[in-house]
This record gives structure tokens, sequence and C-alpha cells, in this order.
């Protein structure tokens, strides 16, 4: 345990090496500046092992997007509740797209469940754009879940909503 003693100066703030930092550079609010996203994620999640402690259940991953104005890193958002932490049935990525970026679920087993979260940057905000959610096995769907412009602030999004929403149609699909 002595890998996450200690702490790092980085993207404007000051974190614990129980983190290991995974930056994404990109220009959110397109001023032709490159900012960053941030994924902070729990130190065993970036280790070449197939560690998961007893506690990554309660471990969770940190969004963080940083914003650089005059060469200095600053954080503008942060999501503590957006992204989960990788396990051997889950898995999670951050693509950044012109307006924003996405964020992919693939949740494996006996009813695969795929999700992609478009997010965008409008009005100094992230919102939910869209979810699009497919699940293959024994229940098999296509969705495409629609908000508009400013009705889904990234900051009201949670991790488990995904959850909520593939209950739901789980459900409806019987």
């Amino acid at each position: 345990m002595d890998q996450v003693k200690g702490y790092k100066n980085k993207y404007g703030i000051i974190f614990s090496n129980y983190y290991r930092d995974q930056p994404i550079p990109f220009d959110f609010d397109d001023n032709k500046t490159i900012d960053t996203i941030v994924v902070l994620k729990p130190y065993y999640e970036s280790s070449n092992d197939d560690c998961f402690p007893n506690n990554s259940e309660f471990d969770f991953t940190i969004l963080l997007i940083s914003k650089t104005t005059h060469g200095k890193s600053k954080v503008f958002k942060t999501y503590k509740n957006a992204l989960k932490c990788n396990t051997p049935t889950y898995y999670e990525e951050i693509i950044t797209t012109k307006n924003g970026f996405v964020i992919s679920k693939d949740i494996t087993g006996n009813n695969s469940f795929y999700t992609k979260t478009y997010i965008s940057f409008k009005a100094n905000e992230f919102y939910v754009d869209s979810i699009n959610v497919e699940s293959w096995g024994w229940k098999q769907y296509k969705k495409t879940l629609k908000y508009t412009d400013t009705s889904f602030p990234l900051s009201n999004f949670k991790r488990t909503d995904i959850d909520s929403i593939r209950t739901l149609l789980d459900s409806n699909n019987q």
C-alpha cells in the first residue's frame, strides 16, 4: 500500500495517490484551448493485476473537468456519481465528441446491456442529450431516451440511473 501514500497536484487540484488519473484532452467550449476530462480511478483500477479489493463496491470513480485559462488548469466541474469502477462484468469508457463526450457502459452476463450517454456543453454547463440502450441475450431491445437541451444537467445524472433504466426496460420487455 506504499504506492498509494501521498498526493499529486494536477489539473488545478490536489488529490490522493489512492487515485490514478486518466486524462482525456478536449476543447469543450470551442475556444481553441485544450481543456481536460480527468477520470480519477482507485489505484487498483489501473494496475495490471485483476485485483478488486473488498471495498471496491464502495469506491467510485470521479469525473473531473478541468478548464485551462491563461495556461493554468482549474477545476471546472466535478461529478462524483457519474461513473462506476470497472469490474470483471462492467466496463466503462469516455469518448470525446465535437460538442462534449459520450460515456459508454458495457455490462456483460446472461443478459448483456450496453449504453451510450451523450453529454454536451451548453450555457456553461454539461447536459445529458440522450441515452442509447441496447440489451441482448435473454432480453432484446434497443431504445433511445432523448432529453431537451437543458432538461437533464449532468450534475443530476447518477450511475445508478442506468440500472433504473435497465430494470424498467427489462420489465416492459417480458
